[in-house]
């Protein structure tokens, strides 16, 4: 990172969080303005869905909003550099060796697993990374390193362990291993450890490498709270913070009891990584100079702070590779009525998100084994042929998927593939006796939220 560059937007965006309202609406309005310029110029996708509006300056909700299918089904037209093709990143993508380099030397490249019907692929460049890299350090790392915390960081010789889905070029592997690849000090010291792994390898691991800080899914962290709480694992972390998915109270403080530290949290997306970042009082604020939230209803109008929301749109002010302005996000949210007591002047945010249980299951002899629902998903989801799945454990000793398979896909050739993933992660597992069985039709809303949960306990009570 060009140090100079580094320390403008370490500055202003320092500014910002102390000026208010006033300061972050000017900053959004006229990043806003160029952001919407130049995709009218280096987008064609862009240009023909504004084709409509006014030549000149447009406020935010004359824009369409834009969904990940519309965006991924045309995604030549939507890029801004000509050289960037679906079939050229598709090649890249496909070497899991090169997780965390830039596609064509320049663009990091971001795949989601495609669990919920469309997988998507986000690119972002270099001026968008390094703005990025400049908030987290901001707003996420040093706020953490403070006082007794950052003594014992220190004492731990600054080693982070990163729970996240690796083997491919997933968000969380990919900004890591980029940061290591782009700046061997400080990031040297972060070590991915894989969710995917059986939990007792896990443990045995993070037992050797003695983390002084752990980053990871909320339910991943969970797990080992209990190995913890267990006396299996055996770390003493300066930091533990979770981000990816909905962190409940009775999981936060489960996990802030077995490792003695108030849990920290951020929110972000691979469109766009860090979109908010807690404070000393544990809220989230939302880094709105560089990004724009709007939460909607299910009809897509907004609603008002301090009403859940049905989804959320996303305006990535940063990133010029891949324009996303208005783009339908799918959390729940709900912004914040009054400013925090903290001081920090930027918007503050509930994530309520998306809540996929941890199935657990007992090997012949009784043993429990946790399974974790990222894995799990990635196996079913990703299955040539599938476009949305759905896990279901129904009973102790059973677990049911439903799957929407893709269009022209053979339904049978598609079941007997997800079958031979999951029955294979379950062998590995000592589980080889489970049922697994496919459930009729596809994936399933909550028939009380509404929302999509992709991994669901509904075991009866006692079963």
């Amino acid at each position: 990172m060009n140090p100079a560059e580094v320390t403008a937007v370490l500055w202003d965006a320092w500014r910002a969080q102390r000026g208010g309202p006033t300061a972050i609406a000017r900053r959004q309005t006229a990043r806003l303005a160029a952001l919407v310029r130049f995709a009218r110029e280096r987008s064609p996708l862009y240009r023909e869905l504004y084709r409509g509006l006014p030549a000149g300056d447009v406020r935010l909700e004359q824009l369409p909003p834009v969904t990940k299918p519309r965006l991924m089904a045309d995604f030549d037209a939507w890029v801004t550099d000509p050289a960037v093709t679906r079939a050229g990143i598709g090649e890249f993508l496909a070497d899991p060796s090169l997780v965390g380099r830039r596609y064509r030397s320049r663009y990091l490249a971001i795949t989601t697993s495609g669990v919920t019907n469309v997988r998507a692929i986000l690119l972002h460049d270099p001026a968008a990374v390094l703005r990025y890299r400049a908030l987290t350090l901001l707003r996420g790392f040093l706020p953490r390193l403070s006082g007794s915390a950052l003594w014992s960081d220190v004492r731990h010789g600054n080693r982070v362990a990163a729970l996240v889905i690796g083997g491919g070029h997933f968000g969380g592997a990919t900004i890591f291993e980029s940061a290591r690849q782009d700046h061997r000090w400080p990031f040297d010291r972060i070590r991915v450890f894989s969710v995917a792994r059986p939990v007792p390898e896990l443990v045995r691991e993070l037992n050797a490498y003695q983390p002084a800080q752990v980053i990871g899914y909320p339910t991943a962290l969970l797990v080992l709270a209990e190995a913890q709480l267990a006396g299996h694992l055996r770390i003493r972390p300066a930091v533990v913070a979770s981000g990816g998915d909905w962190l409940g109270p009775a999981a936060r403080h489960r996990i802030e009891a077995a490792f003695g530290r108030p849990m920290r949290q951020n929110y972000g997306a691979s469109e766009f990584p860090p979109l908010a970042w807690d404070c000393a009082r544990g809220t989230l604020h939302v880094g709105a100079d560089w990004a724009i939230l709007e939460p909607v209803d299910a009809d897509g109008r907004p609603v008002p702070p301090g009403t859940p929301s049905v989804s959320v749109l996303l305006t990535n002010l940063a990133n010029r590779i891949q324009p996303l302005i208005r783009y339908d996000l799918g959390d729940t949210v709900t912004l914040g009525v009054e400013p925090c007591l903290c001081g920090n002047r930027l918007p503050t945010v509930t994530v309520h998100g998306r809540r996929d249980d941890i199935v657990v299951l007992h090997t012949p002899a009784g043993q429990a084994v946790s399974l974790l629902p990222h894995p799990l998903l990635r196996l079913a989801g990703e299955t040539p042929g599938v476009r949305a799945a759905q896990i279901i454990q129904h009973a102790p000793d059973r677990l049911g998927v439903r799957f929407e398979p893709a269009p022209a896909a053979d339904d049978g050739e598609v079941w007997t593939r997800v079958a031979a993933r999951l029955r294979s992660h379950l062998a590995e597992r000592d589980l080889s006796h489970i049922v697994l069985e496919r459930l009729p039709g596809a994936p399933r809303p909550d028939p009380v939220s509404g929302k999509m949960r992709r991994v669901v306990v509904e075991v009866p009570a006692g079963s």
